[in-house]
């Protein structure tokens, strides 16, 4: 998306992220932009902590850069002298949000009188998250994909959860034991030798499996659309905002953002032109 803020021109490149052609386009338009000396900033959709952490583990020239290659240093390698601004809301700060909400969503879980805020405050995400302003926002998700970025999604798909779990091992041990919870439980029901009791033991297996999937989805809804997109498009937006004002006149300003914050981003930098 190409626009103007505050009279500077804005390039928000909507990405998935390690994928090849992502981290192509990240680097092409900021490189194009460099070499004409017009390119004021980059701005990453990273923190400080975690900006650190991906510096420390894969820097230029190593392994882990290659094995793990990324749109975001790859801007940055491409950006010259320009800015370099870590944008988005610190880690911790995500981390205390996600937890709030899905203890709030467990408590809407179950009240009744609770649901009625949930579906609001997720409706009102949908609307402002996701809707595209007419005309100008990306309408369907159809209009994110070719054939380039398609065929690098089984790349993009390795990486991102490879990328998670070097740089945060201890994250293993509890999500391989939980999986591992979930996957023995109907061998333990199969194991249970009573005909009575092992058809009360299926029953319960069965309905904790739908109150685990109502619930998964109930709390991963509400994570994704709140603290993930609508508090973190505030701070992105934000943050490409303050580097538009501290661009001279004729520059631009370059974003790179995972794709599904662009209707929101742009929707926050329209409104506050």
């Amino acid at each position: 998306m190409k626009f103007s803020h505050k009279n500077r021109t804005v390039h928000l490149v909507g990405t998935m992220h390690y994928n090849g052609a992502s981290i192509d386009l990240a680097a092409k338009t900021v490189k194009d932009l460099a070499d004409t000396g017009t390119l004021s900033a980059v701005v990453l959709e990273t923190c400080e902590r975690r900006w650190a952490k991906t510096l420390a583990f894969q820097p230029p020239g190593s392994f882990a850069r290659a094995l793990l290659d990324n749109e975001f240093q790859s801007a940055q390698e491409a950006a010259g002298d320009a800015s370099i601004v870590l944008g988005d809301q610190g880690i911790a700060d995500l981390g205390a949000s996600l937890q709030a909400l899905t203890k709030s969503t467990l408590k809407d879980f179950l009240s009744p009188s609770g649901w009625k805020s949930y579906v609001e405050e997720v409706r009102a995400a949908v609307d402002s998250e996701l809707a595209p302003l007419p005309g100008v926002g990306i309408a369907h998700p159809g209009e994110l994909f070719d054939a380039k970025l398609l065929l690098n999604l089984p790349v993009s798909l390795v990486r991102y959860p490879l990328a998670w779990l070097l740089k945060s091992p201890k994250l293993i041990v509890p999500l391989v034991s939980f999986f591992y919870g979930i996957s023995i439980l109907p061998t333990a029901v199969e194991s249970i030798q009573d005909a009575e009791t092992m058809s009360m033991a299926e029953d319960f297996v069965t309905d904790l499996f739908l109150v685990l999937d109502i619930l998964q989805i109930t709390i991963l809804t509400r994570c994704f659309l709140v603290a993930l997109l609508r508090d973190r498009n505030d701070i992105l937006a934000n943050s490409i905002s303050k580097a538009c004002e501290d661009a001279e006149e004729g520059e631009s300003v370059v974003a790179i953002l995972g794709a599904a914050h662009l209707n929101g981003v742009q929707r926050r930098l329209y409104e506050g032109q």
